[in-house]
């Protein structure tokens, strides 16, 4: 959400938002189940970030935003790398199979995991949030907060707000900015990245 980006660098805070490689609906259909996604998998996500990672500066405080298959993505990085962060903001999370469409379940495939060492990840991440609106219609309820259940997280809980992506017609985010602004005054963070 690039107003959110911008409000964060208003606030004189460093912000990175990457583009991960996706391979599109279209795409994926015309291929088939039987080929591996060339785009959207672990490997070539992990190949991504590291050249972002070889830019973090030792002992900054971070803040990790993700949405979608973005939180998950960001429980790999944190395990991989051993990065502490100072806080997380998970949207619309989830570890394992959708079942909603077998194009989702693809493409997505090689990030599921639902036995990370959540003890060590708590860890790393002591404080996070995850935020979900109960019309979600990709990320089921019981998905959602099995993820916050198993981070520790704070749960917050929407009654709208479906996907919060632009089919939603979700352009900014004023809950995400909030929190945001409530770990700069602690003092706590000077640095965001955000995730998908």
């Amino acid at each position: 959400m690039p107003e959110l980006k911008d409000k964060l660098e208003s606030l004189g805070q460093e912000v990175v938002a990457p583009t991960f490689s996706v391979d599109t609906w279209d795409h994926i259909t015309r291929l088939g189940q039987n080929v591996r996604s060339a785009k959207q998998n672990l490997n070539n996500w992990i190949t991504e970030f590291d050249k972002i990672y070889k830019t973090f500066r030792k002992g900054e405080k971070l803040c990790f935003i993700g949405h979608s298959l973005g939180p998950l993505f960001i429980l790999h990085l944190v395990e991989r790398y051993n990065i502490k962060l100072d806080s997380a903001i998970f949207v619309c999370p989830f570890l394992e199979k959708l079942n909603k469409a077998w194009q989702i379940d693809h493409v997505n495939e090689s990030f599921y995991k639902s036995d990370f060492d959540f003890g060590t990840l708590i860890k790393l991440i002591p404080i996070s949030y995850v935020i979900y609106a109960k019309d979600d219609p990709y990320v089921p309820v019981k998905s959602a907060r099995t993820f916050a259940l198993n981070m520790k997280s704070h749960i917050i809980e929407s009654e709208t707000g479906m996907h919060f992506n632009s089919d939603a017609k979700c352009t900014s985010f004023p809950l995400v900015l909030e929190l945001c602004k409530t770990r700069l005054q602690k003092g706590n963070t000077q640095n965001y990245f955000s995730v998908v």
